[in-house]
């Protein structure tokens, strides 16, 4: 007669497994905020990013002042999401602004007087900064290096704020100004 495996054996097996399923039901838990957490920091990181395109555009001179419109587009891949319909109809003095979202960079230059141009446009960042000169619009990206090729705000994330960078070559060549108030906050002018 063979004998059956004795039960305290059985059950501390058991028992082992309950433990092993709440040890990893816990560190899941864990790693499942991460996600969460990161996307929040990345829509925190672009709603101030937002605001901050909208206070250059409040600071700055564009060619043609007298304009009732004051559009802002984004080219390339919009790291924005919705935080930008905020901005629509925002006055800008005796203009509004108004959001775009352009297929190419060559109809951005000739809709609009800002042009975010996303990460994702790499590639174009310094004709895209060279006709900008050329066409009176004011360029920003958040691309590094984005300023050193030419574009005239490059955004960055220094000490958990909002820092840039301002190529004054680049937005005179553009018939573009800056307030000085905002000039001094630059970390670096180029």
């Amino acid at each position: 007669m063979m004998r059956a495996r004795p039960l305290p054996l059985r059950a501390a097996w058991l028992a082992g497994a309950t433990r092993r399923r709440r040890f990893c039901a816990l560190a899941l838990a864990l790693l499942l905020p991460a996600p969460a957490q990161a996307q929040a920091q990345a829509a925190a990181e672009y709603a101030a990013k937002a605001a901050f395109i909208y206070n250059i555009a409040l600071f700055s001179t564009f060619p043609n002042p007298d304009a009732p419109l004051v559009k802002l587009c984004v080219l390339g891949r919009d790291p924005f999401g919705s935080l930008l319909a905020g901005l629509e109809g925002k006055p800008l003095g005796a203009a509004k602004m108004t959001i775009a979202y352009p297929r190419s960079g060559g109809d951005a230059l000739r809709q609009c007087q800002i042009v975010f141009v996303s990460a994702s446009e790499g590639d174009t960042l310094a004709l895209l900064a060279q006709s900008a000169r050329q066409d009176g619009v004011l360029t920003v990206s958040d691309a590094k290096g984005a300023a050193r090729l030419g574009i005239m705000v490059e955004l960055g994330v220094e000490d958990r704020r909002i820092a840039f960078e301002f190529n004054a070559e680049a937005a005179r060549a553009a018939n573009i100004t800056l307030s000085s108030k905002v000039l001094r906050l630059a970390r670096a002018v180029h």
